[in-house]
């Protein structure tokens, strides 16, 4: 083969491998949109507590890549905070912090869960939220140290209140 046949070959296969990297990216991309608005339709028509919660996980994960994804998604998590069964309140309350909400409409609603839902998974799972916004959620502070005042240190409410204080304040956990 002569080398201007050789170097011909080359620049056509990195030119085929750069573009089957270019596309490759394009079709994962539309993929995970694809799968959110899965998640998301599945969300919205749910009867059940077990496949509300699966899709709420699934848009968690699908947020923590990017908040594009779940944007669409983001009034129906927040109306999920208010279901009826515990189970769906905790895994909304988690997912909507992994979502990268708007501080403005998620702060309030995670720290009126954190402070008056009845069941300690729900409250814990709120402090989990105002966590994974870190400090787009200084807000909820003040209220955070008072549940971490009124709780015992090594409850799971207070651990993960302290766990949350750090996380807001950018602090490493030890």
């Amino acid at each position: 083969m002569s080398r201007r046949l050789a170097k011909s070959l080359a620049a056509v296969t990195l030119a085929f491998g750069l573009y089957a990297l270019a596309t490759g990216g394009d079709l994962l991309a539309a993929s995970k949109y694809a799968e959110a608005r899965k998640y998301h339709e599945l969300l919205k028509s749910a009867k059940d507590t077990k496949t509300k919660v699966l899709a709420l996980d699934e848009l968690g994960k699908l947020g923590l890549l990017s908040r594009d994804l779940t944007e669409k998604a983001l009034p129906d998590i927040q109306k999920s905070l208010k279901d009826k069964d515990a189970e769906v309140r905790a895994a909304a309350a988690e997912t909507l912090g992994k979502c990268d909400p708007d501080p403005a409409d998620a702060v309030p609603a995670l720290v009126e869960l954190m402070k008056h839902d009845k069941v300690e998974k729900v409250k814990v799972a709120a402090i989990h939220g105002l966590a994974l916004m870190g400090d787009k959620a200084k807000e909820a502070v003040p209220e955070i140290q008072t549940i971490q005042k009124a709780s015992e240190k090594k409850s799971r409410l207070g651990k993960a209140a302290g766990d949350a204080l750090k996380s807001i304040r950018g602090q490493k956990k030890k």
